[in-house]
């Protein structure tokens, strides 16, 4: 008789990689999550590490803390927790000081990578693990967002809290993202040059300092989706398609085309910390755009964001007489993108001059 497949995710196999960064894409409820969660506490009663769950803003500190070892602590009977919105403590329930009260020991932290500045002047001790939750937003979500250079925000994060030094042996920290499969074009898949083209299982990526893990559902997608009452809803659906069988939507691949060598650059532009470079192919009558530029003095850069990210009027105003021309040729569908992350991030640069 073949052996049944484990229905939760194997968090053991994946930690044994011992990855810097470590992607898990798996659909929702196969317990990403709470695995990890109980590799928190466990590694805090071996040896005292911690860890630190991020989100991307402030105002959801208090609801990612909130209760958030309620469905991990029944398999830690010796132990009691609590949370608030910077700390997460746990104590001995055999343990009282004079007062016969719990002796709390704090185990965890709690950041936001929009206030990552502000945490230069917090002290944290032994982290170990670092973990983004909800790594990918689904394209339909239209009350979350990405940050502006999100990834060099948490790398950044990273390095205040570890205080990871290159010439001793300090504790290594571990970054962990955790998502479902329901955008392709996301900033952590561009800074790794993940392709489209993606396969079940481990990959790794730059140098074996990325591990992504591509999770196939197989039985346990099924049993979700056939077995709850929101799983029955949404069967036979492309909705049901991603959230049990953990499968990409993919952006279309529509004008994605490579630039020909003989394409001449025309201008650059530079928006929310990303640059694309415009160019022009006259032997075929095509602008290809790029998710880089060449140093020429001889072309503009327009630089349509100021440093807090607000719109540079001024310089979006100069660039207006070119993206009137880019949009006629836009249009007549005569432009064409590197890749599928170029096309997806251009969007936003189109939009700022109403071409949707």
């Amino acid at each position: 008789m073949a052996k049944k497949e484990p229905k939760y995710y194997d968090w053991e196999k994946t930690l044994s990689y011992d990855a810097d960064v470590t992607m898990v894409i798996g659909a929702r409820g196969l317990g990403k999550t709470y695995g990890l969660r109980c590799q928190f506490i466990r590694d805090y009663i071996k040896d005292g590490s911690r860890f630190v769950e991020v989100t991307r803003f402030k105002n959801e500190l208090a609801g990612v803390s909130d209760g958030y070892f309620n469905r991990v602590e029944r398999e830690f009977p010796d132990y009691i927790f609590r949370t608030d919105a910077r700390y997460a403590y746990i104590a001995r329930k055999d343990e009282r000081n004079e007062a016969r009260k719990p002796i709390w020991q704090t185990m965890g932290y709690f950041c936001a990578l929009s206030d990552a500045q502000q945490y230069k002047k917090r002290t944290f001790d032994k982290v170990k693990r670092i973990v983004l939750d909800e790594a990918i937003i689904e394209r339909s979500d239209r009350y979350h967002r990405y940050l502006p250079n999100e990834f060099s925000k948490l790398a950044n994060l990273v390095d205040t809290v570890s205080r990871e030094r290159a010439d001793t042996k300090s504790l290594r920290p571990r970054v962990y993202l955790l998502g479902n499969a329901c955008d392709i074009a996301n900033p952590y898949f561009a800074a790794y040059r993940v392709t489209t083209k993606l396969q079940y299982g481990y990959m790794w990526f730059r140098n074996k300092t990325f591990l992504l893990h591509y999770v196939e559902s197989g039985e346990y997608g099924q049993e979700k989706l056939m077995g709850t009452v929101a799983g029955r809803m949404m069967a036979g659906t492309e909705e049901a398609e991603v959230a049990a069988g953990n499968a990409f939507v993919s952006e279309s691949e529509e004008f994605v085309e490579k630039k020909p060598k003989s394409a001449k650059y025309m201008f650059g532009i530079i928006m929310n910390g990303k640059r694309f470079g415009v160019w022009v192919d006259l032997s075929e009558g095509l602008y290809h755009v790029t998710h880089y530029f060449p140093k020429d003095p001889t072309r503009p850069v327009y630089t349509l964001t100021a440093s807090d990210f607000g719109v540079n009027y001024v310089m979006a105003r100069r660039a207006e007489p070119v993206m009137k021309t880019f949009a006629e040729m836009w249009c007549m569908g005569l432009v064409r993108y590197a890749d599928v992350q170029t096309k997806t991030d251009f969007a936003e640069v189109l939009n700022m001059f109403g071409i949707k």
